[in-house]
């Protein structure tokens, strides 16, 4: 699962809680954050759930590791290649 997995401290919005007055007794949650189609949206993570979609998380960031280094060595090839082929001609030419 694409996203970040986030604690956020927030006031809760009643008049006659401690977090109305005082900054340091705003309510905790964590929250999944996803950016998509250009809007971050954000989701209420319950502590049951938690283990599971950080783990979700972390699978998705090791897929993209997985990814950028399969990239890192096409393209590695693919100037392999040119070299190659660039070297090929200069030898026809001499």
């Amino acid at each position: 699962m694409r996203g970040s997995v986030v604690e956020r401290l927030r006031r809760c919005g009643r008049p006659n809680c401690a977090c109305a007055s005082d900054p340091d007794a705003r309510h905790g949650g964590t929250f999944l954050t996803v950016s998509l189609h250009g809007k971050t949206q954000a989701v209420h993570v319950r502590p049951e759930d938690e283990a599971a979609i950080r783990a979700a998380v972390a699978a998705y960031q090791r897929l993209w590791t997985l990814i950028d280094a399969l990239t890192a060595c096409e393209l590695a090839d693919l100037r392999r290649g040119v070299r190659e082929r660039r070297r090929s001609r200069q030898r026809r030419r001499a």
